[in-house]
């Protein structure tokens, strides 16, 4: 199964052979241990967003791989044959650490935690 949301310990199976389990808060201790995500309300509501988080996490991590690998094929020769000063190499390396971290920074959810608490809220 590619995504499978359980609650109980008869869930407890198909959620370890899931490639993605989501289990809810008040669910068995079973289906906890074999849950790769732990909603903590009740809310399914939530999942386009846990799917569109997940997608754009696993795209910015492809690009982060890429970037460090291009990088390094270009530079680690460029130092090594003696072209860049291991100053320079150094300086260079930084930066590309800061490049990959502020890609990833953009996985940050700079909306308010009551916009994202709107949908679970249900009328009086």
């Amino acid at each position: 199964y590619p995504l499978m949301l359980g609650d109980g310990i008869n869930d407890a199976i198909a959620l370890a052979s899931a490639h993605v389990a989501v289990s809810v808060a008040t669910a068995s201790a079973l289906a906890h241990a074999h849950a790769d995500v732990l909603l903590l309300k009740q809310d399914l509501a939530v999942l386009p967003e846990l799917i569109r988080t997940a997608r754009r996490s696993a795209a910015i991590a492809h690009q982060n791989l890429i970037w460090a690998q291009g990088y390094n094929l270009v530079a680690i020769p460029l130092a090594a044959l003696g072209f860049i000063g291991p100053g320079w190499a150094a300086l260079g390396m930084g930066l590309s650490s800061l490049v990959v971290t502020a890609n990833a920074a953009r996985l940050w959810p700079w909306r308010s935690p009551q916009r994202l608490d709107l949908q679970t809220q249900t009328a009086p």
